[in-house]
Parts: structure tokens; sequence; C-alpha cells
């Protein structure tokens, strides 16, 4: 029999939550983290709300005082996560585990805070040198490179970008690692910081974030939802520990869940216009991949993140592969709660799956006051679900058109 691979820890930090205890109970209260910005001046743009990890939560969890002058932002965040899913796994505890681990750690804008440093040093400050710091904070790979020193992961070291599919590829590749036999244990994760002030500008003239509910920040992230008006850029870290299920039975420790199988495909249009086609591709071949039927889903994870053509092409490639039986399915967005972490959205609804399957409950879609005729399915509105959740598929489809989806099942 074929050996499965098998999600042992986890580890989140995000607006939503310090830890997986704090984030599960903001995903079952269906609590939005969105708030208005204090830290960026919004004064002239048309967006000011997000969802920010408060700065005194963020030093309480540094042990090491001198890692924010250290690292950049993004570095920080996995750090801090990773530590608490490397301890969540029990690894720290087992002294005779396989010596082939490894990092895979998605992103979309990486170490964005040094390198709009450096700019300002440089434009603004008319610095005529660099910190020699900015090399090593600011290389896109940087985070992923401090989290395998860290904890001497001495066979792979990969970071991936994709925009907002990023982590989920991240996932779906160690997967691929550890059975090919490559690897055994994988630290995979995804971060994001893009709050930076810059970085926010950028986003704000992309014209995708929502701009109608500066007064009401709670409610602005609806996916699904009639009013809906864009995304609600936010930051966050996730990571899970993947490896051979032989090998979690060794060390004896609790499984999460098993990774079924995942699919991919890519739009090759447009950025701003989602090819429903490429996404129904991507379900049914991580569907096959997984050898999983049309009526074995408990619940699909969606990307939906409240863009007036996203929720509607995902909405519509569901009703396609699913046909009839689309709207017995329960589909929702953590993203409604969180806010659109970009390049570590696809683990940390990896993370909320995992905690809803181990706490008996579906994930809900909140600020759903009105459901899109268009989008017309089952989106567990407003209040988590009590339900035994078997078998889910999360969805990440990336701008610039990379599609993941990967199915995973209760131990």
């Amino acid at each position: 029999m074929k050996e499965k691979t098998v999600i042992t820890g986890m580890g989140v930090l995000c607006a939503g939550g310090a830890g997986k205890e704090e984030f599960a109970t903001t995903i079952r209260e269906g609590a939005s983290a969105v708030r208005k910005l204090a830290h960026v001046d919004v004064a002239t743009l048309h967006t000011k709300i997000g969802g920010a990890i408060d700065e005194e939560t963020l030093e309480s969890l540094c042990e090491d005082k001198d890692a924010s002058k250290r690292l950049d932002r993004c570095s920080l965040l996995a750090q801090i996560a990773a530590e608490m899913c490397y301890a969540d796994s029990g690894l720290q505890a087992t002294e005779d585990v396989p010596s082939r681990k490894g990092v895979l750690l998605g992103t979309a804008m990486g170490t964005i805070h040094t390198i709009e440093d450096c700019y300002r040093r440089y434009w603004v400050d008319k610095t005529p040198t660099m910190r020699p710091s900015t090399i090593p904070r600011g290389l896109l790979n940087m985070p992923a490179s401090e989290i395998a020193m860290r904890y001497g992961l001495l066979k792979i070291n990969q970071t991936v970008s994709t925009a907002c599919s990023s982590s989920l590829l991240a996932l779906a590749m160690a997967n691929d690692y550890i059975l090919s036999g490559t690897a055994d244990i994988i630290l995979v994760g995804g971060v994001d910081c893009p709050l930076a002030p810059g970085a926010f500008r950028m986003w704000d003239s992309l014209r995708i974030m929502t701009r109608g509910f500066n007064d009401r920040p709670e409610e602005a992230s609806r996916p699904f939802d009639a009013a809906r008006s864009g995304i609600v850029l936010s930051e966050g870290c996730g990571f899970v520990v993947l490896e051979r299920e032989s090998t979690a039975a060794n060390r004896n420790t609790r499984i999460y869940a098993q990774v079924l199988g995942a699919g991919q495909s890519n739009d090759a249009h447009p950025m701003l216009d989602p090819r429903m086609d490429a996404q129904v591709e991507c379900m049914e071949e991580a569907m096959a991949n997984a050898g999983v039927g049309i009526g074995d889903l408990s619940h699909i994870q969606a990307h939906a993140t409240g863009t007036p053509l996203g929720d509607v092409a995902e909405a519509n490639a569901i009703k396609y592969v699913f046909d009839k039986d689309a709207a017995e399915i329960p589909v929702s967005s953590i993203k409604s709660v969180i806010g659109h972490t970009l390049g570590a959205s696809g683990i940390l609804s990896v993370i909320a799956v995992l905690i809803g399957m181990e706490q008996g409950f579906i994930p809900p879609t909140i600020n759903l006051e009105n459901l899109d005729p268009e989008c017309n399915l089952d989106c567990v509105p407003n209040a988590a679900r009590e339900a035994k959740m078997e078998t889910a598929m999360i969805n990440s489809f990336g701008l610039g058109g990379t599609n993941v989806s990967l199915i995973v099942r209760r131990p």
C-alpha cells in the first residue's frame, strides 16, 4: 500500500490570533480581526483598514529581543509561528528522527519592509550607504533560511512565490518530496506582511481592496455577499509539519490529518479576470490524485477573497465540478474573518480546516447578509456549523494565474 503523508504540527500568528488556540476561537466565533490601520498613514488612501498583528503581542512572543533589529518583519513572524509549530509537533522532544528534514515557505511580497526601508534611506534620507544587514534581511529566501539554520534542516530549503497560492503550492510540493523519498519531514509555511506603507499604497492603487467599509471595518470582508467590493489586506503567518506516516507512527505523535493529494493549473489570462475552466481543472485533478469522489467531501474551504469577479468564478467552478451535489457541500472562506494574507492564506486555510476537523465544526463565512445569486452555494453564513468534517478541499488561486487545490482527511 502506498504510504501517506500526515500533518503533525501547526503554528499560527495573524490578526486573528497568536497560537492555534486563539486562532481557533476567532474562527469558531467568527470574530472579525479587521480594524482601522493605526501604523500606516492612510489619510490620502481610499482604503484605511486591514488585519494587523498587535505590536505588543508580537513583542511578547519574541524571546530573542534583538530579532526585530536583525530580521525583517516577515522573518520575525515566520520564526515565531515555526517555533509554535515545531513544539506542537513534538519534534523538539524527539531525539531519534530522520535527518532528511527541510523547510518550504510560500510568500507573495516577502521582505518588503526591508526593501522599503532601503529605498527610504536612499531616496528620502539621502543616506549614501546602506546597512550591511540589508541583504541578509532583504533577500526573499531569508525567512526560510533563518528557519533552516535554527532547526538544522539539512535537506530542503526553498521559497515559493506564486502570489496568493504560494503556501498551498509549497504544501503540495512538500507532499511530492516526501512521497518521492526525497525528504522525511518538512516544515511548510506561508508568510506575508503587506501592510508596509509603500506596499499598502500599491495595493490601494490597484483598486481591488474594498473602499466602502472604512467606518465599519469588521463588516468589510464579505466573500459571496452581494455587497462585497474587494479584498481586505492582512498580515500573517502559518506553519504545519508534514511527514511520512510511518515516521509519525515511530514518534508516536498526534496526527491532525492525512494529505490525500493536490491539483494545479494556470490561467494564462488577464490576472484580474480568473478563468473558471482553469479552476475546474485544478479541483478535478486534486480529486483524481486524492482518489476521492464528488460525494466524499465534507467541506470546501474556498479561496473567495471578496472580489466581484473572483467569487463568482470560483462558485461557478464548484458548481460545474460538483453539479447537483454542489449545493450540499458547505463552502466557506476564513478571509471573511481574518482578511487576505496573500501568500500565507493557503496554509492558514489548511490550519482552519484542521482545527475544524479536530473540534467538530465548519468555519463560517461572516458578513454574509445577502448571498449573491450567482454564488448560490451553502456558504455557512455568519456562524460556525457543528459538524463532523472528514474530508475537505482547500482552494488557493493566485493573482497571476497559479491555482492550487489540496485535499486532506481526518486520520
